[in-house]
């Protein structure tokens, strides 16, 4: 899908700051045309340029105006997005995600079952059957906004959020599905916790996902869970993830 430069939106957003808009749409396309878009103004190394926060249709542009003013800053980006087509994306990684479903790791796991009518076994089936399309951070350090989720499982929020979710919990919110990345507060159903740390500031990269990749939820039993937990303390514990094809 080839995005036309000229249908692409500037829109300011204060005095340091513009938003790079695609479309109004939520699509791989259009998410794969703002990596696209990061990729190729960071290779420009603008001066003035001090941050970008990608979106699923958006990109955030942050700039110092002491150095670079927003006409010239925009019009040295007009130049920039009539070559995006060209870029060439890393190739995008599956990255596998044990979880262990349900018990006091899921406590929400037979409220998602009932809610559609489905055994745990075959929410479990359908939550792991699908490689969803990372297409953001944010929200928390390492949250990953996915795409992808069966609707046959989506299921409310709760009515009342819980004070603490731990980090590693997999949880769903209507037709969304994510992994909470660090220990916080939240509305979402938990269905089960994956060992793995998403975000570790002592890590390089922090970030274990990144937008693009692919995630495989696999389910593992309490003893493999137990292990792998151990692996990664102790740091030990080696991602499967395989190219995308």
């Amino acid at each position: 899908m080839e995005i036309a430069s000229q249908i692409l939106k500037y829109i300011p957003s204060g005095d340091s700051a513009f938003i790079i808009k695609v479309d109004n749409e939520i699509s791989p396309e259009i998410n794969q045309t703002i990596r696209k878009l990061l990729v190729r103004i960071e290779q420009e190394r603008i001066e003035g340029v001090v941050d970008f926060i990608p979106s699923y249709n958006e990109l955030l542009v942050c700039y110092d105006p002491l150095i670079i003013g927003y006409r010239k800053l925009l019009d040295r980006l007009r130049l920039i997005d009539r070559e995006i087509d060209s870029v060439k994306l890393p190739e995008s990684s599956v990255i596998q995600i044990p979880v262990y479903y349900g018990d006091d790791f899921g406590p929400d796991l037979n409220e998602v079952a009932d809610f559609n009518s489905l055994s745990i076994d075959e929410v479990i089936g359908i939550h792991s059957s699908t490689n969803y399309l990372v297409y953001m951070l944010g929200f928390t350090p390492g949250f990953c906004y996915l795409g992808g989720m069966d609707a046959r499982i989506a299921t409310p929020r709760k009515h009342s959020p819980r004070i603490k979710i731990p980090a590693g919990a997999v949880g769903i919110a209507d037709k969304q599905t994510g992994i909470y990345p660090i220990e916080s507060p939240g509305g979402w159903q938990l269905i089960g916790q994956t060992p793995l740390k998403l975000f570790d500031p002592e890590r390089k990269p922090e970030f274990l996902i990144q937008p693009g990749d692919f995630i495989r939820f696999v389910p593992v039993s309490i003893d493999e869970f137990k292990r792998m937990t151990n692996e990664v303390r102790e740091g030990i514990y080696k991602l499967e993830k395989s190219n995308c094809t």
